[in-house]
């Protein structure tokens, strides 16, 4: 007969702290990149930033989803695409507003002439 070690202590010796039972899942690096690239198309009117944080989030909430409790960052990931949906609605608001000027000036010229 072979002889096996003995069983791991239940209880740690003065000290110690329990080992965990499952490692802690990491964040996800995508998620946190969308929710800064959010942040800062709101923040500093950076829109274009928007874009890739939107992409970003889309990518990292299908990553986290797929990880089986690996990954964590969902509600970053919401938070970055809220924040660069909102600053491309702006933009879309801008845009609509600018090109309306610039017609409705076109348009009092040629009345006006």
């Amino acid at each position: 007969m072979t002889q096996t070690d003995p069983p791991l202590p239940l209880i740690p010796s003065p000290g110690q702290d329990l080992p965990p039972l499952y490692p802690a899942p990491q964040t996800n690096g995508l998620a946190i990149a969308s929710l800064v690239l959010g942040i800062v198309s709101l923040a500093c009117s950076v829109h274009i930033a928007a874009i890739p944080g939107v992409l970003f989030g889309h990518i990292a909430l299908k990553e986290i989803r797929n990880s089986r409790g690996t990954q964590a960052g969902r509600g970053m990931a919401i938070a970055g695409l809220v924040t660069g949906y909102i600053a491309l609605g702006m933009l879309a608001i801008a845009l609509t507003a600018g090109i309306a000027f610039i017609l409705l000036g076109f348009l009092g010229m040629a009345v006006s002439a």
